[in-house]
């Protein structure tokens, strides 16, 4: 980064990001005061609010960016407005408003998420949480959880960008416009399109305004280019910097609707490489400078905690190599920015050494990024559940790793979350919680009353259906509240599909629907069964009564017979045939439960992945038969349980292999964590793209490297004023060390760091 861009970054980086630094808490309770009208829907009472935001948000010209705009989403949160000193004194300065109707309308409306349901559930459907998915879920509920269940999703998409960038909110405004005059008045179309079209009109009026209001400021600075890159949202981008100013307004707009979380860009390389290559032809661009703009966007982009993903390389709709000059600029512009990025790499089994190479080199450095995603896996994935080939070959990450088709679906992303050690657990004491003696399964025999492992099993893959459908209701359930009461116009707007149907992406808009259900607890479950198969089953090593009496004291005084469980059975992670094989099962069997239960236009698509709740769902777990102790943390996603692949990392990866990549439609997730002596200097960088290689040719579906020792994280943990700021792969995001949660920096510690 050049001077003035460091000076930039660390100024955004006491805001915390792009934001203000003297924003207004009141402001967002103040845009839903003036939008508010009776007549209107909450569609339009949504969208109408973001124009107001558009419209109050104080704005000013800063010399030191390139780019245009700031966040303008304060006072997102769920806190009611005038509850302390600060927040009435700044409402008292807008003077303008009644502070005792906007407090009961702020309160109305933020009230009616959680309080509105379509209607009465179902008996005996909740053994878990339905309405969304708590951070801390083991502590939330009064059982532990077998899974958590949402259906109604914000953020977490990829929008069609490129849509904005052809158009301008002008040009997108036009084409809602004549959607909205195509029928006739009297027609169901146009009833039944109105109420969507015109919250589109009013998302785009609040970019014109947003845009035309930076464009103004521009002038008076007497930054005429700046100005005519902000004007670029009146029809469309003509220039690479118009683009990235247009990409960057249209961000803002999307989490002025729906929050800052995982509203990411997607295939930014595709997206930008046609402007790229005009400007460079027409001489009024340099590659220099697009590596510049491209810092530009990082430094605005910029979050502590951040998953707005970015996605290089895969393939065309042709399935032909997509990588282009681009993509080496934006690689180059993330070294050179040196913070946090959200970055991903589609590889392809023709992608050149050389890039491979680049990335490398960016991943050894620590952080965990950019992490890397097998075409080879996941186009089969989708293409096989419903989407288009051409569509497929398009896909992108969603900020941690959760697939989309950008601008063309609803995806529901972790739109649930299954414990699969939980149901395990339950089986094993027959149908009871152990800890509460509450009955949560159909009565059943214990461990003790199983003669065989077929009959144990086959009332696990039983009870395993039975939750599994319980999850899947409140998923759906959650999907119809949000249709009813919770439509997204901005995110709407940025789905072609959705302005030519005249259809809200909560309403049918998109042309693709589908929920995406975490499967957590794998390689647990599947240490589990194996030790029940071989100890108790077919070498009776282990009374089937000794062993639940040794789980209810949680191995107290039981050491010897803990060793035994740990060591006396091969382990996921540690390429055991068996033992993978099981784990295998499990997620395969799961997956064709998902597909089995998947309908038109509402597929289940599974996702091989735990975000960080590994570690607070394994918090509701008791001890189990693999010598696990009580509450400790599940493995992350397929990863091998914390300090049990020991055997080197390339059996790891051939654990890893022999899971069901190529069948996980919502992806696949692993860390991989290496020893940094391991691949220093340009040998381990020779070293580390043959082991990618190898994966990739492996067929294993994504993975997340961590170069780092637990000695460098130990010494982080213990002082983190002066060790803490070292970036860490920590379960589908980047992020110091020093920020994450005391509970998951144990977790990062005790994983394997592999030194062969």
């Amino acid at each position: 980064m050049n001077p003035r861009q460091r000076q930039l970054l660390e100024r955004l980086k006491t805001t915390g990001g792009a934001f203000a630094p003297d924003a207004n808490p009141m402001l967002r309770d103040a845009a839903r005061f003036l939008a508010f009208r009776p007549e209107r829907s909450l569609s339009q009472l949504r969208a109408q609010t973001v124009y107001e935001l558009a419209r109050l948000t104080p704005l000013t010209f800063d010399p030191d960016s390139r780019l245009a705009g700031l966040h303008f989403n304060h006072g997102f949160g769920d806190e009611a407005p005038g509850e302390d000193a600060e927040k009435q004194r700044r409402l008292d300065q807008l003077g303008a408003f009644r502070l005792e109707a906007l407090r009961e309308l702020a309160r109305e409306l933020r009230g009616r998420h959680a309080a509105i349901e379509p209607g009465d559930a179902t008996p005996e459907s909740g053994i878990g949480r339905s309405g969304g998915w708590p951070a801390r879920p083991g502590v939330t509920f009064k059982a532990a959880p077998v899974f958590a269940a949402g259906g109604w999703i914000e953020n977490h998409s990829v929008r069609d960008y490129g849509f904005l960038l052809a158009h301008g909110f002008g040009g997108l405004r036009r084409l809602a416009e004549q959607r909205l005059n195509a029928t006739p008045l009297h027609s169901c179309d146009h009833v039944r399109s109105e109420n969507f079209l015109r919250s589109a009109m009013a998302i785009c009026d609040a970019g014109l305004l947003f845009g035309r209001r930076h464009a103004e400021l521009a002038e008076q600075g007497g930054a005429d280019d700046i100005a005519r890159n902000c004007r670029a949202v009146e029809n469309g981008a003509h220039s690479f910097p118009q683009a990235v100013q247009l990409l960057w307004f249209g961000h803002l707009i999307a989490c002025a609707d729906d929050g800052i979380n995982a509203n990411s860009l997607g295939r930014l390389d595709q997206l930008l490489q046609p402007y790229y290559e005009r400007d460079r032809e027409r001489g009024l661009l340099t590659r220099e400078e697009a590596v510049c703009w491209m810092i530009e966007l990082a430094i605005k982009l910029y979050l502590p905690y951040d998953v707005q993903a970015i996605t290089l390389g895969g393939t065309d709709a042709d399935g032909n190599s997509a990588l282009c000059e681009m993509s080496w600029i934006i690689l180059e512009a993330t070294r050179r920015f040196g913070e946090i990025r959200d970055l991903s790499i589609r590889v392809t089994p023709d992608m050149p050494d050389d890039f491979l190479k680049a990335c490398a080199e960016l991943v050894l450095k620590g952080g965990g990024i950019p992490f890397f995603f097998n075409d080879a896996c996941f186009i089969p994935a989708l293409a096989n559940r419903g989407v288009a080939l051409a569509d497929a070959r398009n896909y992108a990450p969603i900020g941690c790793v959760e697939l989309t088709i950008p601008g063309k679906a609803n995806s529901h992303a972790v739109s649930g979350w299954f414990n699969l050690l939980r149901v395990l657990e339950l089986t094993l004491y027959g149908g009871c919680d152990p800890q509460t003696g509450e009955r949560l399964l159909p009565e059943a025999p214990d461990l003790t009353g199983f003669d065989s492992w077929d009959a144990l099993y086959e009332r696990f893959r039983k009870n395993v259906e039975l939750m599994a459908s319980r999850l899947v209701y409140h998923c759906r359930r959650g999907e119809l509240n949000q249709r009813l009461f919770g439509s997204l116009p901005a995110f709407s707007l940025l789905t072609p599909s959705c302005l030519e149907r005249g259809r809200d992406i909560t309403d049918g808009g998109a042309e693709y629907n589908w929920h995406s259900i975490c499967l957590l607890g794998v390689p647990d479950t599947a240490d589990c069964l194996a030790v029940l198969k071989q100890q108790v089953f077919e070498r009776h090593l282990l009374p089937a009564d000794a062993l639940l009496n040794a789980m209810r004291r949680n191995f107290e005084d039981l050491e010897a017979l803990r060793r035994q469980l740990l060591a006396g059975t091969p382990k996921y992670g540690n390429d055991d045939a068996g033992t993978d094989r099981i784990a295998a099962e499990l997620s395969r069997e799961f997956i064709a439960l998902m597909d089995r239960w998947s309908e038109p236009g509402n597929r289940l698509y599974v996702h091989l992945f735990s975000f960080y709740n590994n570690v607070y769902f394994g918090e509701g777990v008791g001890a189990m038969p693999d010598g696990r102790r009580a509450g400790e943390p599940l493995a992350y996603s397929l990863s091998a349980h914390q300090g049990r692949d020991q055997q080197g990392v390339t059996r790891l990866l051939n654990s890893l292999a022999r899971q069901p990549h190529a069948e996980a439609g919502g992806a696949s997730a692993a860390i991989i964590d290496l020893y940094p002596k391991l691949f220093a200097g340009e040998a381990g960088v020779e070293r580390f793209v043959a082991l990618l290689k190898s994966a990739l040719a492996l067929g294993v579906g994504q993975m997340q490297w961590n170069v780092v020792s637990a000695e460098r994280l130990e010494q982080a943990k213990q002082d983190p004023e002066h060790y803490g700021n070292i970036p860490v792969r920590v379960a589908g995001y980047s992020q110091l060390f020093k920020l994450i949660p005391p509970e998951i920096q144990d977790h990062l510690i005790a994983r394997t760091k592999h030194r062969s």
